[in-house]
C-alpha cells in the first residue's frame, strides 16, 4: 500500500504530467480571466451585458466546433504534436485580444482561444491517464479538472487585480505570453527530453540542446510515420457519434457545462452590478467554486476509479443525478438574490462539479472501450461528448444575457437552474 502511494505520487509528479497540468492551468486562465475583467471591456468599448453574451457564445462554438476534428487528428497523428499545437494556438489568440480594438475582432480572437482549447483537451485526458498508469482515469481526470479549477481561480481572482493595476489589454497579453512559455515547457516535457535521454545527450551544449528542441519533428518521424498508417474508419466514426448512449452522457455533460459557464462567466459581473460588491471581493467569490473544485476534483476522481464496476454503468448515474440536482436547486437559489445564501450555494457547485466533470469523461472513455470495443477511439469518444457539450451550450450565454437585460438576473438565474436540471436527467437511460 505505501509503494503503491509513492510510486503514484512519484508519478503525479513527474516531467510529462507536471507539464500537462501546468499547461491545463495556463488553459484555464486564458479562460476564465476575459469574464473577471469584462467590466473593464465594456466600459472601453461602451457596451452592454450582450456583449459578454456574445463573445462567451464566440468562445463556446470555437471550443465546441473543433472538439470532434481535434478528436480525430489526434487519434491519426501524434497526441502530444496536437497537445503543443493547442496550446499555443490558444495562447497567441489571447494574447491578440488584448490588442483588438473593436466588438467583432473580440469575438473571432475567442472563437480561435476556444478552438486551440478543443486541441488542447482530448489529448491532455489521454496522455495524463498514460503517464499517471493504469486503473487511474478518474484520478488523471480529477487531476485536471483541479488545475482548470486553480487557473481559473488565478484568472478570475488575480486577473482582476493585474487588470485593474496595468489595463486590461496588458492583462490579457501576459495570460498570452504565459501560455506560450506553457507550450514550450510543455513541449520539451513530453517530446525532448525523453529523446535526450535516451540518445545520451544529457552532455550536450546548450545551443546543441536548442538545435534538437526545433528539430522535434524529424526526432519522432518513426513515431509519426507509424501514427500516419492508421487509418480513420469511419463506421468506428458513426458507432461512437450516433450511439444513444454516448450521446446520453454528452448531453448529461452539457447540463453540467451549461451551469459552469452560466456561473463562471456572470458571477462577478453580478455580484458587482446587481448586489454592488467591489470587484475584488466580488472576484473572491466568484472563485470559490473553483477554490473547493481544486480540492475535491481529485478526490472524487479517486473515489470513483474505485467505485467503478465493469460494464456496469449504475453508480455513474447515482452521482450525476445527485450532482446535477444540487447543482440546479443552487443555481436557482441565485434567483434569491441573498448574499448569506449565495456563497454556501457556490460551495455547494464546486464541490458537486467536481463529479459532473469527472464521471462524463470517464465514461465516455469506458463505453468506447467495453460497450464499443474501440480503444483505439477513446480520444475521440472524449472529445465527442465534450464538443457535444460546449457546441450544446453556445446559446445559452446569449440567451441568458438577453434575459438579464430585458428581465433582471432573477428570473435568468431561475431559468438556468432549471435548463441544467433539462439536460441531465436523460442520463437515466444509461442504467444497465
Amino acid at each position: 500500500m505505501v509503494y503503491f502511494c509513492m510510486s503514484s505520487f512519484k508519478q503525479v509528479f513527474s516531467l510529462p504530467v507536471t507539464s500537462i497540468i501546468l499547461a491545463r492551468i495556463i488553459y484555464a486562465v486564458n479562460w476564465f480571466n476575459i469574464s473577471s475583467i469584462f467590466y473593464l471591456i465594456l466600459n472601453d468599448f461602451k457596451q452592454d451585458v450582450s456583449m459578454l453574451g456574445l463573445v462567451t457564445s464566440g468562445f463556446l462554438i470555437g471550443i465546441g466546433l473543433f472538439q470532434i476534428p481535434a478528436g480525430i487528428l489526434s487519434t491519426k497523428y501524434d497526441a502530444k504534436f496536437m497537445i503543443f499545437f493547442g496550446t499555443m494556438l490558444l495562447s497567441i489568440s489571447s494574447l491578440l485580444s488584448g490588442l483588438s480594438s473593436e466588438l467583432y475582432q473580440m469575438v473571432i480572437l475567442r472563437f480561435l482561444v476556444g478552438v486551440g482549447m478543443a486541441f488542447f483537451f482530448g489529448p491532455s485526458v489521454i496522455l495524463i491517464s498514460k503517464y499517471l498508469g493504469k486503473g487511474s482515469e478518474g484520478l488523471g481526470v480529477g487531476i485536471l479538472n483541479s488545475a482548470h479549477s486553480l487557473g481559473g481561480i488565478i484568472g478570475i481572482f488575480g486577473w482582476i487585480i493585474i487588470a485593474e493595476a496595468i489595463g486590461w489589454r496588458t492583462s490579457l497579453v501576459i495570460s498570452g505570453i504565459l501560455g506560450i512559455l506553457s507550450g514550450l515547457f510543455l513541449l520539451y516535457a513530453l517530446q525532448i527530453k525523453n529523446y535526450v535521454s535516451s540518445n545520451n545527450l544529457s552532455n550536450y551544449s546548450f545551443q546543441e540542446k536548442v538545435f534538437f528542441f526545433f528539430k522535434f519533428f524529424d526526432m519522432n518521424k518513426e513515431t509519426r510515420d507509424k501514427m500516419s498508417k492508421f487509418t480513420i474508419n469511419f463506421d468506428a466514426l458513426k458507432s461512437i457519434m450516433l450511439n444513444k448512449h454516448m450521446i446520453y452522457v454528452g448531453l448529461s455533460l452539457l447540463g453540467f457545462q451549461i451551469a459552469w459557464n452560466l456561473v463562471s462567466t456572470f458571477i462577478v459581473l453580478f455580484l458587482r452590478v446587481e448586489l454592488d460588491i467591489t470587484s475584488s471581493i466580488a472576484g473572491l467569490i466568484g472563485g470559490l467554486t473553483l477554490m473547493v473544485n481544486v480540492i475535491f476534483a481529485p478526490f472524487i476522481g479517486r473515489i470513483y476509479d474505485k467505485l467503478t464496476r465493469k460494464n456496469n454503468f449504475n453508480n455513474d448515474i447515482l452521482l450525476l443525478l445527485i450532482c446535477g440536482l444540487v447543482i440546479s436547486t443552487n443555481i436557482i437559489c441565485f434567483s434569491l438574490l441573498n448574499i448569506y445564501l449565495l456563497i454556501p450555494s457556490i460551495l455547494l457547485i464546486g464541490i458537486f462539479a467536481s463529479g459532473g466533470f469527472v464521471i462524463p469523461y470517464t465514461l465516455a472513455r469506458r463505453l468506447a472501450l467495453e460497450k464499443l470495443g474501440l480503444p483505439k477511439y477513446e480520444i475521440l469518444a472524449v472529445s465527442f461528448v465534450n464538443g457535444l457539450s460546449l457546441l450544446g451550450a453556445f446559446w445559452v450565454p446569449y440567451i441568458f444575457s438577453i434575459m438579464v437585460k430585458s428581465f433582471g438576473y432573477s428570473l435568468a438565474w431561475l431559468f438556468g437552474g432549471l435548463l441544467v436540471l433539462v439536460f441531465i436527467i436523460p442520463i437515466i437511460k444509461l442504467r444497465s
